[in-house]
């Protein structure tokens, strides 16, 4: 796997396209919390690799190849999408609107993700891959969110992206790779993939295993065969906005304002009262649009491959006392959560979320 670089300095007029698409990625990375960009170690975004020698690019062959890897890397399900694809209005409204709360660094890189080539130049193709997580809330006392239950998906997922990266190169591409931690418009591009549609709580869904996912991509120079678009099974249905405590869906959007998930995760500011109020026993992030959708109950015959074992809560965790957890110190926490998301956070914020649920 190639190794992360430091974060470069800010986009600037006198850079290259190349340098520009890797600034961006950086720095958005950084300003999204994944750990490699600061820390200057491997992560989920695999900046471009020295050239290798390639076979002859044959696309069937290609994605042929991709696929077989991807599914013995446990990835469960693969989709190609047009990298041009127009993506409409519908970011830059939610933008426009303020949906992003102070999630600054999703204004920042508009270009970016409106633009995958400012991302890889000369890229042509989006490679949309879905990944399953733990479909049942492990804890009795206090609920986290399904993703977040076990180990920090972006190092997870990290070393096989770059073996899939490697499987590209063989035919002559060249890649960016990204879980959650780049300027990409991943839902848009799953969708467009075939993976999904867009549920009314903005999430990807999909007939055989709803929502529970996480969505990986590569963005590739290679012109790979192309998936047919998924479409909308929602229907009449609105449970997911029903649900919702705070009221924060609606026109397919979500409102991060309002959203438990932004104020347990990404606020910087303290909770407001009213949200508190609504919070109940979310300690950190919020399943209720998820839990209410019919594409998640339990369908026999789902293909979808078990849960990966690092993706489990870890058994402390588990058992751990609500009032213990609350009152862990900074050295506790460090050690309870060193290989979860929720580390990032901080001891602070964590025992901020617990305090006034």
């Amino acid at each position: 796997m190639s190794s992360r670089r430091q974060p470069h300095s800010p986009l600037c007029a006198e850079s290259s396209p190349a340098d520009r698409a890797e600034d961006a990625a950086a720095d958005y990375c950084s300003e999204a919390g994944c750990d490699g960009a600061a820390n200057g170690a491997e992560s989920a975004c695999s900046l471009n690799p020295p050239a290798r020698s390639a076979r002859s690019f044959e696309p069937q062959a290609a994605l042929g190849a991709l696929r077989t890897a991807a599914a013995q890397l446990g990835f469960s399900a693969v989709g190609v999408a047009d990298a041009h694809a127009p993506q409409g209005d519908g970011l830059k409204r939610w933008l426009q609107e303020g949906c992003h709360a102070d999630m600054a660094w999703m204004e920042r890189h508009l270009d970016a993700r409106l633009n995958p080539d400012l991302v890889l130049p000369g890229v042509r193709r989006v490679v949309m891959l879905t990944y399953e997580y733990a479909r049942h809330d492990a804890r009795s006392l206090g609920r986290i969110a399904r993703y977040a239950q076990g180990d920090d998906y972006h190092k997870l997922l990290a070393p096989k992206l770059a073996d899939l990266d490697e499987t590209l190169s063989f035919y002559g591409g060249q890649q960016r790779c990204f879980t959650d931690s780049g300027p990409v418009s991943e839902r848009f591009f799953a969708r467009q993939a075939g993976l999904g549609w867009l549920g009314r709580h903005g999430l990807l869904l999909r007939e055989r295993g709803g929502s529970f996912c996480f969505l990986a991509c590569i963005l590739t120079t290679l012109e790979l065969p192309l998936d047919a678009p998924a479409k909308n099974r929602c229907g009449s249905c609105r449970r997911c906005e029903e649900a919702c405590p705070t009221g924060a869906l609606g026109r397919g959007l979500c409102d991060a304002r309002r959203c438990l998930s932004y104020w347990t995760i990404e606020a910087k500011a303290p909770m407001p009262a009213d949200i508190a109020a609504r919070q109940s026993d979310r300690l950190y992030g919020c399943d209720i649009c998820q839990e209410v959708c019919p594409w998640n109950r339990p369908r026999p015959h789902d293909a979808s491959p078990p849960t990966d074992p690092h993706l489990l809560m870890p058994a402390a965790l588990r058992r751990a006392d609500i009032d213990e957890l609350a009152q862990l110190s900074d050295e506790a926490f460090a050690a309870l959560f060193a290989g979860s998301p929720i580390r990032r956070i901080g001891p602070q914020h964590w025992r901020a979320n617990l305090g006034q649920r």
